[in-house]
């Protein structure tokens, strides 16, 4: 699930909509799996973009080490992100880049916490943003970036207050979003090319597929992903299971083949489970489906507990 993920701020216009920019580059090398040469890209920022330099190596981070909060580069990343904060502290008439770096960690904070099952902690980080969003609403910032998180905002308040009691407790005293106005929103950003336009497509794609329960909508955007995106597993794990839930088997199959050959169990777990569903409901073979949820759940693993879920939930039908 790609909870908080934000992108980054480029106070040069042109800069938001040219695939030559460095930032678009890099982000790009980095949706790719490449992160060798995002690496090398990440050098040759000017001294001048230190900020947004130190943000991007961030944000590499945790696409490298992903699942980063279970990494081995798990305390490095938290490390990263204080740094920044305490950076960013220091400005003393903060920029709207500035105010959007603010935003982009102390999300990247909460997205840390929740995927741990700290719901408290995750929350103490997000209301830590919630004044410069609001603020960055009510002056109608025209910068994609700002859009962007103006959409999130208008969808996932809601979302979150209807998703249980202590989520509707805990935010019932902030302003009040609209789900249908922020996926209005969300889909402008997806069609238009700026540094937002990929996360937007990630959001859609996770919000229509997995919370609104909209597999077809949900489809061409992380079609676009996987075939923008082709070394990024993560997007093909999400193509994949949205073309299983379209039921659509035979075009998953390549995807999930993928998947089950990976070594790391963050991304063979999911192909175990998303071929149990292929050869349950497509093949109508139990046995194999059997073999394949089996496989998925013959160890804890809490970042694709999602998908653990389903496989136990499939294997009481045996």
């Amino acid at each position: 699930m790609f909870l908080f993920a934000t992108t980054f701020f480029s106070e040069n216009v042109k800069a938001q909509t040219s695939d030559t920019s460095a930032e678009l580059k890099t982000l790009h090398s980095i949706y790719g799996f490449r992160f060798e040469k995002s690496s090398g890209q990440l050098q040759t920022f000017p001294e001048k973009n230190a900020r947004l330099k130190q943000l991007l190596e961030i944000f590499y981070l945790r696409w490298k080490e992903i699942p980063v909060a279970f990494s081995p580069a798990s305390n490095t990343y938290q490390q990263s992100l204080l740094k920044n904060l305490a950076e960013l502290s220091k400005e003393k008439t903060p920029t709207h880049a500035v105010i959007y770096y603010q935003i982009c960690t102390y999300l990247f904070f909460a997205e840390y916490h929740s995927s741990l099952g700290e719901p408290w902690s995750a929350l103490k980080y997000a209301q830590k943003a919630y004044p410069l969003v609001v603020t960055s609403m009510d002056k109608n910032y025209t910068q994609p970036e700002f859009i962007f998180l103006k959409g999130l905002y208008l969808y996932y308040i809601e979302y979150y207050k209807q998703k249980n009691l202590f989520y509707r407790l805990a935010l019932s005293p902030l302003r009040k979003g609209n789900k249908e106005d922020g996926l209005k929103i969300l889909k402008r950003c997806a069609d238009k090319k700026s540094m937002t336009q990929t996360e937007a497509k990630i959001y859609l794609a996770h919000i229509l597929l997995h919370l609104e329960k909209k597999s077809d909508e949900a489809l061409p955007y992380s079609k676009s992903l996987a075939e923008s995106y082709p070394k990024n597993i993560k997007f093909a794990e999400l193509y994949a299971e949205n073309l299983i839930a379209c039921k659509k088997y035979t075009d998953a199959t390549t995807l999930v083949a993928q998947l089950e050959e990976q070594h790391s169990a963050y991304y063979s777990i999911p192909g175990h489970v998303l071929r149990g569903l292929i050869e349950e409901e497509y093949f109508h073979n139990a046995p194999k489906a059997k073999e394949a949820y089996l496989l998925a759940v013959k160890q804890e693993l809490k970042p694709v507990e999602y998908f653990q879920k389903i496989a136990r939930l499939r294997l009481k039908n045996w």
